[in-house]
């Protein structure tokens, strides 16, 4: 009988294979597109382009389009030009590709979370599955959070936060996808300025319909009314700080990964990164959002 290999072993022959895929492919990348004889969708070989070149293909898609005179840059909607020339109307040419992405990649994530719930919902049970166990520990784990942090009588509060932790949490988890063109929500600044545009408005809102109209506008003067336009400044910064973290910190991570990927030709660095900034760094910034949209209400429904 032959001895089993040991991990070491494997673990070398797997390098090796990756030295010899980059050797054959180095320099060189697979591209859709149409056939120029024929017009029939094929995938071809082509070298790869500039570091810069690919950077502007994968975060701003318009620009690659610009720079390098894309004759058919509705290709990036799925080949229609009428849907193409929908987004151009609507926000540029400047940004049309980039906002059909942004849209396509929300409208595929809202229907994932609501076919996961609805398929939880049908198939929950006293003897759960995985993947009902899965989020009734997350679940548990934010509503403790929340009594803790604003008390059992506003527990209610749970659903929405486990709302935006889901969302950011799978939005940021969408990197691992090996799909050209997805990526995650996140990485596009308006998605965060709008979570956090949504967690500040919340904040207020609770804190007007508890201390009224008078005092919530004394609390603006404290402590003597030429202090209100830095208060004012103050609460805005929140929207700034809350979003450009989690922006700062996806957008960051995609952009190291790509340039260390170019550089090491995709040969095994780029699989331990794009972990390491999709599923660790992607949780953690999901969680400190939640806490911090948390901590921004207690701060002034609490007493």
């Amino acid at each position: 009988m032959s001895k089993k290999m040991s991990l070491k072993t494997i673990l070398l022959i797997f390098f090796v294979v990756e030295l010899i895929i980059a050797f054959f492919f180095l320099g060189k990348t697979l591209h859709f597109g149409s056939q120029k004889d024929t017009g029939k969708k094929i995938w071809f070989e082509e070298k790869t382009e500039t570091m810069n070149q690919e950077i502007d293909f994968d975060i701003q898609p318009d620009l690659y389009v610009k720079k390098n005179n894309v004759d058919e840059p509705w290709e990036f909607t799925y080949g229609s030009k009428w849907l193409y020339g929908k987004f151009v109307k609507m926000f540029g040419d400047g940004s049309a590709i980039l906002n059909f992405r942004l849209w396509r990649m929300l409208l595929y994530l809202d229907i994932f979370i609501i076919l996961v719930a609805a398929f939880i919902r049908a198939k929950s049970s006293k003897l759960p599955s995985k993947i009902q166990l899965i989020f009734e520990m997350i679940y548990g784990f934010i509503d403790d959070l929340v009594i803790e942090t604003l008390g059992e009588n506003r527990k209610h509060f749970t659903q929405f936060f486990f709302t935006i932790f889901l969302f950011i949490w799978l939005s940021n988890w969408t990197a691992l996808l090996p799909i050209p063109g997805i990526s995650e929500p996140t990485r596009n600044l308006n998605v965060p300025l709008g979570l956090g545009f949504m967690s500040i408005a919340l904040v207020h809102f609770m804190s007007l319909r508890k201390r009224g109209i008078v005092d919530y506008v004394k609390g603006f003067c404290e402590p003597i009314f030429i202090m209100a336009p830095l208060n004012i400044v103050g609460e805005v910064s929140k929207v700034i700080s809350i979003s450009f973290r989690l922006f700062g910190n996806i957008f960051g991570g995609a952009i190291i990964t790509l340039v260390v990927s170019s550089l090491t030709h995709y040969v095994i660095v780029p699989v331990g990164l794009n972990m390491f900034f999709t599923m660790f760094a992607g949780t953690i910034q999901a969680f400190v959002f939640t806490m911090l949209s948390l901590t921004y209400l207690s701060m002034e429904i609490v007493d």
